[in-house]
């Protein structure tokens, strides 16, 4: 079965994950930010001649800005979400992955019901600048030690219904579905409302991510057969910072979806 791959990355990796075989490349929004025009321009040609897609980038907003705090500074950041999405749309980009778990976290006591105000304020915000370039935005569901917010597919889901944004999707991230006993049962029942999936070993301690692989100890058969099963149409993305071979473990990432009869589009292997 064919489905799309991508691999986190920064820009200047974009030739060594091609070469590996993948289709994508996952970029984060903060490098493409901190790039002046110039440099922007060449960080845009460099990924489009590595010739992989550029359709998902993560993280919207600087992972240190806090939306409940009293100086987040909501004139200032719509003007950075404006630049961010008119920039990547430029890359190819279709979705963006808003994890932030620090950024979305609310308080405790008096001050959480006007924080939950703001960072709804702030997604509707985004969601509509999105729309204007036919951008979805991806509610990450993460875990209780990164955030209090959004905590599984199905809170995704109810959390898009509440905001009535018709961009406003969820995505798998399969570290946080393990690490909250999620069951497999809500891949199913949410497959149309899932537009992305981030893969790494779940079992290594946190922030240690790694490539999955078949010899890292952790069985993927269920996650990866349970996509086969729904058809799943977007991208398995693989999200490492950690590696003993970069080039090796990124080519032992595909080895491991061949074994389980996934092969990238790009990749005749």
């Amino acid at each position: 079965m064919r489905m799309k791959t991508s691999h986190f990355g920064f820009v200047k990796e974009a030739d060594q994950i091609a070469a590996a075989g993948y289709d994508g490349i996952e970029l984060h929004i903060k490098e493409i930010m901190s790039f002046d025009d110039q440099e922007y321009q060449k960080a845009r040609r460099l990924v489009k001649d590595s010739g992989l897609e550029s359709e998902v980038f993560d993280n919207p907003l600087p992972l240190d800005v806090v939306i409940a705090d009293d100086d987040f500074d909501f004139k200032y950041y719509t003007e950075y979400l404006k630049k961010a999405v008119d920039r990547t749309a430029e890359m190819g980009a279709r979705y963006f992955v808003y994890g932030n778990g620090k950024t979305r976290s609310l308080p405790e006591g008096d001050k959480r019901e006007e924080a939950v105000k703001k960072n709804d304020q702030l997604i509707v915000t985004l969601c509509e600048i999105a729309s204007q370039y036919n951008v979805t935005i991806m509610m990450e569901p993460l875990a209780d030690a990164i955030c209090n917010s959004v905590l599984s597919v199905p809170q995704a889901y109810e959390y898009a219904k509440k905001l009535g944004q018709k961009n406003l999707k969820t995505l798998l991230d399969f570290r946080w579905f393990i690490a909250g006993g999620h069951p497999y049962s809500d891949i199913v029942e949410y497959a149309d409302f899932i537009k992305h999936v981030h893969v790494d070993n779940p079992m290594l301690p946190f922030p240690e991510r790694r490539v999955p692989m078949l010899d890292d100890g952790f069985d993927y058969s269920q996650l990866f057969n349970t996509l086969k099963a729904i058809s799943y149409k977007g991208y398995i993305s693989y999200e490492a910072n950690t590696f003993d071979d970069y080039e090796q473990d990124l080519r032992k990432g595909l080895k491991l979806l061949r074994h389980y009869d996934i092969h990238p589009y790009g990749c005749d292997e």
